[in-house]
């Protein structure tokens, strides 16, 4: 059995780093493909790529802006992420260090370093990313090592140390990029026809016969679902929903959208409300109800972590509901706390659910977590104490 570490609660000053290498032959550089890695502590993970990439403006324009560099390429370390997150902490800092080295690690000429500024990647036309500069030491080293014959046989080492605060790294305010608004507590007449039992005329009924009062009249003008499905002297409707708290919040959003979160959120109740949405009518911000879903989960996760079944019925959640940032925080917990157990399960008690491809020969939740797991081997990560004592 695999020892779960415990946790405390970061100090805001504390630090965690990732340092990834890789190596390519001088000569393969203008035909590589982009290295994957992952960095994951505790509950989050992002996966990256990095590349060299040659880059600018286009070739016929740069000849017209620029015709003293009309035959020079533009090379580029470029870094971005590349998994299913959202949204990504700001790093406090990003550091490129590149060597020129022989077979047996001597170096032939000085390495150059580049420290990327603090905070969110840089946007560009197509993407964001942290990248050195298009002009100055760095590509001018890299303009003097790519395709020079003296130096073909020789390789680039590329190593990268990024650096976030604990807090940011795991905080679920850096988890989506939108949620849903909290209900307000001076209620219009929408929420009235929602929460005021005088317009109360109606009953939702769950599977197990639970009833959530309702405005009939509301739910017909909110729902193209319920008009197709109420009739005018129906007092009561069944919804295929076993929680009373799904329906709630379901519609609630429906008539309001804004999230109103049940005392407790678990996985069987999170899949139930993402499946009665897309039923009843999820509406123009339905990406904003899922991040809230996905930041109330992740709370629950962080709750629970040291529970591997529980993390596995999360993760199933996440990846059937296409869940992208709860699914990395899953496999985060899971290459911390969980990974030998894991695998051990899914050996001796291999389930389909783990192990099928999903519609469009999606990925299976076994393969996203070994593969996050494969390329989290590729880093090496460690945590440092900033902050002061007081005496």
């Amino acid at each position: 059995m695999s020892q779960v570490m415990k946790t405390s609660s970061p100090d805001p000053l504390d630090t965690v780093s990732f340092v990834h290498s890789f190596r390519i032959p001088t000569a393969e550089v203008k035909h590589m493909m982009p290295h994957k890695f992952v960095t994951a502590h505790q509950y989050s993970l992002i996966n990256w790529q990095i590349e060299i990439s040659e880059s600018g403006l286009p070739g016929f324009i740069r000849n017209i802006i620029d015709p003293d560099r009309r035959d020079q390429s533009v090379f580029q370390l470029v870094l971005q992420t590349a998994g299913l997150r959202e949204k990504c902490p700001p790093v406090r800092s990003i550091e490129f260090k590149i060597r020129v080295v022989d077979i047996g690690d001597k170096e032939i000429m000085s390495p150059i370093r580049y420290v990327h500024p603090p905070g969110f990647p840089s946007r560009h036309i197509f993407n964001s990313s942290y990248s050195t500069p298009e002009r100055g030491p760095v590509q001018e080293f890299l303009q003097s090592v790519i395709g020079v014959k003296l130096l073909e046989n020789f390789d680039l080492d590329i190593q990268t140390l990024i650096v976030f605060d604990v807090k940011d790294f795991l905080s679920m305010e850096n988890l989506n990029l939108s949620i849903g608004s909290p209900m307000p507590v001076e209620l219009n007449f929408r929420y009235n026809l929602l929460m005021n039992q005088k317009f109360h005329n109606f009953h939702l009924i769950t599977t197990t016969g639970q009833g959530f009062p309702c405005n009939k009249e509301a739910l017909f003008v909110a729902s193209p679902y319920f008009r197709k499905n109420l009739t005018a002297e129906m007092t009561y409707f069944q919804l295929r929903a076993r929680h009373l708290e799904a329906i709630e919040v379901a519609i609630t959003w429906m008539l309001t959208e804004t999230y109103h979160p049940p005392p407790i959120m678990t996985p069987e109740l999170a899949d139930e409300i993402v499946k009665l949405t897309l039923i009843v009518g999820r509406g123009p911000n339905q990406r904003k109800l899922l991040g809230s879903i996905e930041r109330h989960c992740y709370e629950e996760l962080v709750k629970n972590h040291e529970d591997l079944e529980y993390v596995k019925n999360v993760l199933l959640v996440a990846h059937n509901n296409r869940l992208g940032s709860l699914q990395e925080a899953c496999h985060a917990c899971i290459i911390t706390y969980h990974f030998a157990d894991f695998q051990r399960d899914m050996i001796q008690n291999p389930s389909p659910e783990f192990t099928d491809h999903g519609a469009f020969h999606q990925q299976s939740v076994l393969r996203g977590v070994r593969d996050n797991y494969a390329r989290g081997l590729l880093v090496k990560s460690f945590t440092r104490k900033t902050s002061q004592k007081s005496n």
